[in-house]
């Protein structure tokens, strides 16, 4: 710039021919210049770093939940920018710890957006977290996006947040499909354990008014406390029930913990549960044997198989990028799946990235990831896919 300021300098009224055609010249170099530049501009090769945050629990009960979405989220990161990054721009990736309390979520997100300036947070994680979000209108204040919430429960969808952006099926869709094998399988007596948090309640409301239509009879409902992980009074009430099947709406400890405590107690009724309750996590507590033949619902393709280009990809991904040893469970694919839905919103904002230019460009989204169809053009819960996967006796899941 200082030599282009120079240039136009010398182009002042010049006494001589000699110095005329200098300036003459000098104004087609500057002008020549000046173009270039703003085809630069115009083409977004002004690349700059952008900062994605995840603010989540990384400590606490619902660790075992936010550090895979951040593990999935960070391979996700160094594989866009290991490929060159998105219209010249890189990412960086921050985190912080809410360790589940909600006033600390909310501070965080504050912080951070203050301090680091970010184009969006990904994967929010916790119903009561999220709940205070939303009461608060965070992310109105902030404009920020947030991609990728868990739990998908419907009181955190509806009214929701234009702000905000589901990446996967909601909580009904994951409930109603479970209810509906149930049912196909003449399992119509039924009993529920739910988190008496946000998510659980909201499920267990949504059980109560689609049971009557699937023709399932609800005969116990069994609440757990927040973050729950001796389970052994609620497993002796569901027994009481003498259900032919558990449906379990439960965060990943309390439900892992909670198959451990049915099965020790010579229990085997069939137990269901959602996304959210680890493969890993119920081989650990209760064991393999205790762990066969539960039924988990599944929002993502399963990543026990390499049938579909997202999770040839997530796979690939965590390889390179992950540390050693570093599992590659569901709930690492979802914090992989919400960082490439952001960068696929990112990609479609342009050259000059803001945070609110990305909310307008994901509302546009309309992509085939891999096997995995996300459309945000109809309203911010982009996915449908659900389907039902079988605990193995060799501890994988089968669908």
């Amino acid at each position: 710039m200082e030599f282009l300021t120079s240039l136009a300098g010398a182009c002042a009224p010049a006494a001589g021919a000699s110095d005329a055609r200098a300036c003459r010249a000098g104004r087609g170099a500057l002008r020549l210049m000046a173009g270039v530049a703003g085809l630069c501009v115009a083409f977004g090769l002004h690349a700059a770093e952008l900062v994605v945050a995840h603010v989540g629990p990384f400590t606490g009960p619902l660790s075992v939940n936010g550090l895979p979405n951040y593990d999935g989220g960070k391979a996700c990161i160094d594989e866009v920018n290991a490929a060159g990054g998105v219209n010249g721009h890189t990412f960086r990736l921050v985190r912080e710890d809410d360790k589940y309390k909600p006033d600390e979520t909310i501070r965080l997100l504050r912080e951070v957006a203050q301090r680091d300036k970010p184009i969006a947070f990904i994967n929010l994680l916790g119903s009561a977290s999220v709940s205070a979000v939303l009461k608060n209108r965070t992310l109105e204040e902030l404009k920020i996006p947030a991609i990728g919430v868990t739990p998908g429960a419907d009181v955190l969808r509806n009214p929701g947040s234009p702000w905000i952006f589901h990446v996967h099926a909601s909580d009904n869709a994951q409930l109603k499909r479970i209810l509906s094998q149930l049912n196909s399988v003449g399992l119509n007596r039924i009993a529920v354990a739910y988190q008496d948090i946000p998510f659980g309640q909201s499920g267990m409301k949504y059980i109560d008014q689609l049971a009557p239509s699937l023709k399932v009879e609800i005969v116990g409902r069994v609440p757990v406390p927040s973050a729950a992980d001796s389970l052994a009074a609620p497993a002796a009430a569901l027994r009481a029930t003498q259900a032919q099947a558990y449906v379990m709406i439960l965060v990943p400890n309390s439900g892992a913990s909670l198959v451990r405590d049915v099965r020790s107690g010579g229990d085997k009724t069939p137990v269901y549960g959602m996304s959210y309750v680890p493969v890993a996590g119920i081989l650990e507590k209760a064991g393999g044997a205790n762990a066969t033949g539960v039924g988990l619902a599944q929002v993502t393709p399963n990543t026990f198989s390499s049938s579909t280009g997202l999770v040839r990809s997530f796979h690939a991904a965590m390889d390179k990028f992950a540390a050693p040893g570093t599992a590659h469970s569901q709930l690492h694919l979802i914090g992989y799946l919400s960082c490439r839905v952001m960068v696929e919103g990112v990609r479609a904002a342009g050259a000059s990235p803001t945070p609110e230019r990305l909310r307008a460009s994901m509302q546009k989204v309309r992509t085939d990831l891999g096997g995995y169809f996300l459309d945000f053009t109809e309203g911010n819960d982009g996915a449908r896919y659900v389907d039902i996967g079988v605990i193995t006796k060799e501890g994988r899941l089968l669908y």
